[in-house]
């Protein structure tokens, strides 16, 4: 299965906050959230997003601090994720290190936005008083799951904030064993 997501907005590199990787989250809810809705996980959302799950089923609904979270790529669906990110920044090709965070921190950042918090209140202490998607549908339950990434880098040519990136995220899920349960993934 391959698709791919887009991300504008703020991406910090070290020392980012459990909250910027809320709005990373929340920025990527709607696009996997409207996924599910499509052909293959259309046919597969009532079994998988059932909560709590039946006797004998797989569901890959996770339970953190009150809130549901519906990753996509899931060890219980024997799942895993390459990802290939094609990043326009406000800086030149090239400059890989600079004030606004080098690529390999901006990268962690972006992958921890991906997944499902780690902790019952990872940072939702700094949330937005909006509430929370029930599911929130992020990419991965961990971002172990990931076992490549590339990255390019190209410059923004638009008007922008230092720190504003557009993220062009290429995901190809794949399986580590076929089973009943991922076979029309």
């Amino acid at each position: 299965m391959e698709f791919r997501l887009i991300y504008e907005g703020p991406l910090h590199g070290q020392g980012a906050k459990s909250s910027h990787k809320w709005e990373i989250r929340r920025a990527l809810h709607p696009q996997l959230q409207r996924l599910w809705q499509e052909r293959p996980l259309k046919e597969a959302a009532s079994r998988l997003l059932a909560h709590p799950a039946p006797p004998d089923r797989v569901s890959v609904i996770v339970e953190k601090g009150g809130l549901l979270f519906a990753p996509l790529v899931t060890q219980r669906l024997d799942l895993y994720a390459e990802l290939s990110v094609l990043l326009f920044r406000q800086q030149p090709r090239g400059t890989l290190i600079t004030d606004g965070g080098d690529i390999d921190n901006r990268l962690k950042t972006l992958l921890d936005g991906l997944r499902v918090p780690r902790g019952a209140m990872e940072g939702r202490a700094e949330l937005p008083q909006e509430p929370a998607p029930l599911p929130f549908f992020c990419l991965l339950e961990d971002d172990s799951l990931v076992t490549k990434v590339s990255v390019e880098s190209e410059q923004l040519l638009r008007p922008a904030k230092p720190d504003e990136v557009v993220a062009i995220i290429s995901v190809h899920v794949k399986k580590t064993v076929l089973s009943h349960d991922n076979m029309s993934l």
